[in-house]
């Protein structure tokens, strides 16, 4: 197993958080620089220190002794290609990581050849710090802790003094900073619960949860960690331990969102429109209300507060047993399970282009454990206001920072966007099951071909293309299941929108301290 004192502890188990600040950084001196790093790796927060950290606040939840927020600071690093390649590290092989995001994932200007940029992502929507052109970014510090004054006070006082910033051995320069916040309940900015359905280390985790086969199997460390059983890849001795890091900003359209969703409910959709020719503010009834909710989550795959839509396909468990109120922590936990797996040949209670199936299949895709990936992600931007949402514009940017670590990113993270979400047919193609379609692209994460965005704000896609997802839904009944064969395709707004990021390497404490200082 990976030793939990040379691992990085937001690989595994995750930095305990309220608030979150990532400082993408460029090397100007690199001796100065090598010279720091075994100091800086005695302020890496290891997954040893994680976990006893995390286990000390779940103790203090459980014997009720938790008075507010405990003030705690975790420190990480992690290297990009081109950060390495200063360094002197011995190169990997692999084409994606040494590439670097923005070939592997934007889409080529007229003029551009095509092997330059492999992926569909308009260039254009790309912050620029995240180009090459502009001088590129070696490497990322992120910061957890307690709140975004405390992250900055650590940042200043670690980082800033190992690296000599403001004198004349300054050894880097800040690129470019991004940082996000956790709210209530860990929702996202669409509503839903973030960060379930992780997977299950053999040998780290307790699999106690996966047991009779009825849920998420368990993954080999190798999937997540080099090095280990499970990896596949050749990589250099020196980065056992570590895990590959993905970093993307995805902005998150939410007045148009939920407008969409009110738009394709036939229910909604009728009350808006007496509503507008009586000149009236459009006011939802409550079955209109019930079918956008069952609609959205069923393009989700799982209800807001995480129950399963497999599991509960017509009605969120946590609302109706609490008569209207989302409930207990208690319920919260019986309802976020993976306890469950699809049955490939039906998609009447979950639908085949659902998000959460379209990028965690389960049983829909044999091997699918080699290709999952830890999430770390944490929302940016102002909550959505009321107001807001009902003028169905966006006013305000917000979204999620979204961080992945995989011992492969083409396994785990572009296995995921590529070849899952951004494809009609993937993971598996589910055209025999439901009348001779292909499934459709993810309906959230899910980019087509830039010649069809229009405008990088909630521009409708035709639904006439074959690669719109296809979502079964009971149109006003809304007690029985959806429909197995479904013919009508949802037509798409462009709601998640990619402005950039980075590859990088999360080394352990001992290439720290050793290897990477003397490469």
């Amino acid at each position: 197993m990976p030793d939990q004192k040379n691992i990085q502890g937001d690989t595994w188990p995750r930095l305990p958080k309220k608030a979150e600040k990532f400082v993408f950084f460029r090397i100007t001196n690199v001796q100065e620089f090598k010279k720091g790093l075994p100091m800086m790796a005695d302020f890496i927060t290891t997954a040893h220190i994680a976990l006893k950290n995390r286990n000390d606040i779940y103790k203090k939840k459980a014997d009720g002794t938790l008075n507010g927020i405990i003030h705690l600071v975790s420190i990480n690093i992690a290297f990009s290609a081109n950060g390495l390649a200063k360094l002197g590290a011995e190169r990997f092989n692999d084409d994606i990581f040494n590439g670097g995001q923005f070939k592997d994932m934007t889409f080529p200007s007229d003029g551009e050849p095509a092997e330059d940029h492999q992926g569909l992502d308009p260039q254009q929507d790309w912050v620029n710090e995240f180009k090459p052109s502009s001088g590129g970014i070696d490497g990322v510090l992120t910061v957890a802790g307690d709140s975004l004054p405390s992250i900055e006070k650590m940042t200043r006082k670690t980082f800033d003094w190992v690296f000599n910033v403001g004198n004349d051995k300054q050894s880097i320069e800040e690129v470019y900073t991004r940082d996000g916040q956790v709210f209530a309940n860990h929702l996202e900015h669409f509503g839903w619960v973030d960060g379930i359905s992780q997977p299950i280390i053999k040998g780290m985790d307790d699999i106690a949860k996966t047991k009779d086969n009825r849920g998420m199997a368990p993954i080999d460390p190798g999937v997540i960690f080099v090095g280990h059983e499970g990896d596949e890849s050749k990589h250099p001795e020196w980065a056992k331990d570590g895990s590959f890091m993905v970093f993307r900003i995805y902005e998150q359209l939410v007045p148009e969102f939920y407008h969409w969703c009110a738009a394709n409910c036939p229910i909604a959709t009728e009350e808006a429109r007496k509503a507008i020719e009586q000149g009236n503010p459009i006011e939802w009834s409550d079955k209109s209300m019930d079918q956008m909710g069952l609609f959205s989550s069923r393009l989700v795959g799982r209800w807001p507060d995480g129950a399963p839509m497999e599991l509960h396909p017509l009605e969120d468990p946590n609302w109706a047993r609490n008569k209207g109120q989302f409930g207990t922590s208690a319920l919260k936990t019986m309802n976020n399970t993976d306890d469950f797996n699809y049955n490939p040949a039906d998609q009447t209670r979950c639908p085949y282009a659902s998000h959460m199936r379209k990028t965690g299949p389960r049983d829909d895709y044999p091997g699918y454990t080699k290709h999952v990936m830890m999430r770390r992600g944490i929302p940016y931007g102002p909550w959505c206001s009321n107001d807001e949402r009902a003028g169905g514009s966006t006013q305000h940017e917000r979204g999620l920072l979204f961080v992945s670590y995989q011992s492969s990113i083409e396994n785990g993270f572009v296995t995921q966007q590529k070849r899952w979400a951004n494809a009609s047919n993937g993971p598996t193609d589910m055209a025999k099951h439901c009348g001779g379609a292909s499934q459709g692209i993810d309906p959230l994460i899910g980019q087509v071909h830039p010649s069809r965005n229009g405008k990088s704000t909630g521009v409708q896609i035709n639904a006439k293309y074959d690669d719109a997802p296809r979502i079964p839904f009971p149109d006003s009944d809304l007690e029985k299941l959806g429909p197995q064969v479904h013919d009508k395709t949802v037509a798409l707004d462009r709601l998640v929108i990619p402005h950039g990021g980075e590859y990088f390497f999360t080394p352990s404490i001992s290439a720290l301290k050793d290897y990477l200082p003397n490469a």
